[in-house]
C-alpha cells in the first residue's frame, strides 16, 4: 500500500509538471510512479497502470522521445481491456505518426479505428472523399444531440472519439 501511495504522489507530480509544460520532468516523476507499481499492476491496478502510462506516452511525445512513447502506447494495447480504454493511446499514436511525418501509417490507423467504431472508409481516400464523410458524422452527433450540440458536451465516448480521428484523416490523407 506505501508503493501506491508513493506512485499517487509521483503521479500528481507528473500532472503538475505536465501543467508547466515540463514534460521530461513529468515523463521522470511518471516513470518513478510506474517502478513503484507491483509487478502485477496491469491486473492489480489496471486504472492506474492505464493512467500512468498513457501520462508517461504524452509526456514523452512532447519531449521528442518518440520511440519511448511507442513502447508505451504498445503496451496500453497489449495490456488494456477494450477498445474504449485504448482510442486516446491510438489518437495519440496517430499524432505521433503525423509528427513524424509518417503519414502512411497515421491514415492506416485513422482508418483502422474509424472502422472498428463503425464508420465507413473507402479503400482510397482523397481529401474530397473526407470531405464528403464529415458531414454524414456531424449529421449523425446532430441526430443524437440536437442542433446546438457544438455547446455541449458529446458523453457518447465513441462518438468523441470518432470526432477525433477525422481530423488526422484528414491531414494524413
Amino acid at each position: 500500500e506505501l508503493c501506491i501511495s508513493m506512485a499517487k504522489l509521483n503521479i500528481a507530480a507528473g500532472e503538475k509538471a505536465i501543467e508547466s509544460c515540463r514534460h521530461k520532468t513529468a515523463y521522470s516523476y511518471l516513470d518513478n510512479a510506474l517502478s513503484l507499481l507491483p509487478d502485477d499492476h496491469w491486473n492489480s491496478n489496471y486504472d492506474l497502470s492505464l493512467r500512468v502510462s498513457f501520462m508517461m506516452a504524452s509526456a514523452a511525445n512532447s519531449s521528442s522521445m518518440y520511440d519511448e512513447a511507442e513502447i508505451l502506447l504498445q503496451r496500453i494495447f497489449d495490456k488494456g481491456h477494450c477498445t474504449t480504454d485504448k482510442l486516446p493511446s491510438y489518437h495519440l499514436l496517430v499524432t505521433i505518426f503525423l509528427s513524424q511525418g509518417k503519414v502512411v501509417d497515421a491514415y492506416n490507423t485513422c482508418s483502422s479505428m474509424l472502422s472498428h467504431l463503425g464508420e465507413t472508409i473507402p479503400e482510397t481516400v482523397t481529401p474530397q472523399a473526407v470531405e464528403a464523410i464529415v458531414p454524414e458524422t456531424l449529421q449523425m452527433v446532430r441526430e443524437i444531440y440536437g442542433a446546438e450540440w457544438l455547446g455541449k458536451k458529446i458523453e457518447n465516448e465513441s462518438v468523441r472519439q470518432i470526432l477525433k480521428f477525422y481530423p488526422a484523416l484528414i491531414n494524413a490523407s
